[in-house]
């Protein structure tokens, strides 16, 4: 099965993610993390499952 992931958790993911970068590697660490897509694409996904289930 997908991996599902509510969107209130994709939120959650993309905090930590940010708050993460940044205490690492400072602006130029956020930079890089915003960058990668890595943050974004957990919403992304979290959408796409609830549309998916909306469909049903």
């Amino acid at each position: 099965m997908v991996n599902l992931i509510t969107i209130n958790k994709a939120v959650k993911n993309f905090k930590t993610l940010i708050d993460k970068s940044i205490k690492v590697g400072g602006n130029k660490g956020k930079t890089a993390m915003i960058r990668s897509s890595k943050p974004i694409l957990n919403i992304h996904e979290a959408i796409k499952v609830q549309l998916i289930q909306k469909q049903r």
